[in-house]
């Protein structure tokens, strides 16, 4: 369970520290202000977390960062403001709960160096509880079939995280899957996610449709159905979702806020990127709302001209600036603006 990220001169980041809770973490900011990059870089570090120690993991992260970040050269992630100065050193720290029952902790620490390499400071004895699942803003089940092969052999133009999830998805059925979450989504797909000849299905009462029949939003409740019926996605799993939002309509979000909710009590941490004023505050009222105890950090990322800042609370109106919330106010004020105007 990921607890802690500390960035030094890495990418939109001068400095900067996240603290995540245990349950679900919610990064907001605008476009270019480094949310993917938080997901994208905790994602990989924790999937390689297990082989640290062993000989050629210090490749493997290499290799992990060149797949998940799509860059030629670790310089590339390096603070575009401080990049010429050789001087400057880029600095990562995570630490993470290999025991959260005892609160064990682990941590890493790396320098990005120039010419692609990592100098390490710090690595882990012990490895994490489950594997991490990182969810992009595009579904992956109407991509699914042939995907791992093909991307094995040729340089499509998808992100590892794409492939990751695919091999996930790729796993075998269990016998008895978690049919309390399983029965949570079912209602809301109308059916049942089926896998024949490579290819995804739902089944309905009404006969089965082919996953490409089926609105893409839906596609994603389909996958959050399927990783919980082949055991990828469970208790003390740790899931990276960009943008969950994307292709959902306000009814959608909502039934999706409320069943990631209900993944927390299964010991399953949720760190969330997204621009949607309207999920961010369902969050923000299921949180503080809920008759259980839902562990919950906000955090804002703020560009500014040393960097993008970060800050955080326990709850939405703990923030000093949301621009979502800033654009919606504004839109508002102008929207009344004009109706006095012509009176």
């Amino acid at each position: 369970m990921l607890k802690k990220l500390t960035l030094h001169n890495f990418t939109t980041f001068e400095n900067a520290e996240f603290n995540f809770s245990k349950g679900i973490n919610i990064i907001i900011g605008e476009n270019s202000s480094g949310k993917s990059h938080v997901l994208k870089l905790a994602y990989s570090v924790a999937t390689v977390w297990n082989q640290c120690g062993n000989k050629g993991w210090r490749e493997t992260l290499i290799n992990k960062l060149h797949g998940v970040f799509r860059i030629n050269n670790l310089i590339e992630l390096q603070n575009c403001q401080t990049l010429l100065n050789e001087n400057i050193t880029q600095n990562v720290t995570l630490d993470f709960f290999v025991d959260d029952e005892n609160k064990v902790k682990e941590s890493i620490s790396f320098d990005l160096v120039r010419r692609d390499k990592i100098s390490i400071k710090t690595h882990p004895n012990k490895p994490l509880l489950k594997q991490p699942l990182f969810f992009p803003a595009k579904e992956v089940l109407s991509l699914f079939a042939n995907f791992t092969t093909l991307y094995e052999k040729y340089a499509l133009s998808f992100d590892e995280t794409y492939y990751d999830l695919c091999k996930a998805i790729d796993n075998p059925l269990l016998k008895k899957p978690n049919k309390k979450l399983i029965s949570a989504i079912e209602p809301i797909l109308g059916g049942k996610i089926i896998l024949r000849s490579n290819n995804f299905y739902l089944q309905t009462p009404n006969g089965e449709f082919n996953i490409f029949m089926i609105a893409e939003g839906l596609r994603k409740f389909g996958m959050l159905s399927y990783l919980i019926a082949n055991d990828s996605l469970k208790e003390n799993s740790i899931i990276f979702w960009d943008e969950p939002e994307a292709n959902l309509n306000p009814k959608l979000i909502k039934q999706l806020a409320v069943f990631l909710i209900e993944l927390t009590q299964y010991n399953i941490q949720i760190v969330i990127a997204t621009h949607n004023l309207f999920l961010m505050k369902y969050f923000d009222y299921l949180i503080h709302h809920s008759d259980k105890n839902i562990p919950a950090t906000f955090f804002g990322l703020i560009k500014s001209e040393h960097g993008t800042q970060v800050e955080q609370g326990e709850c939405l109106s703990q923030l000093n600036s949301i621009t979502a919330l800033e654009e919606e106010l504004a839109l508002y004020d102008e929207e009344q603006a004009a109706i006095y105007a012509e009176i």
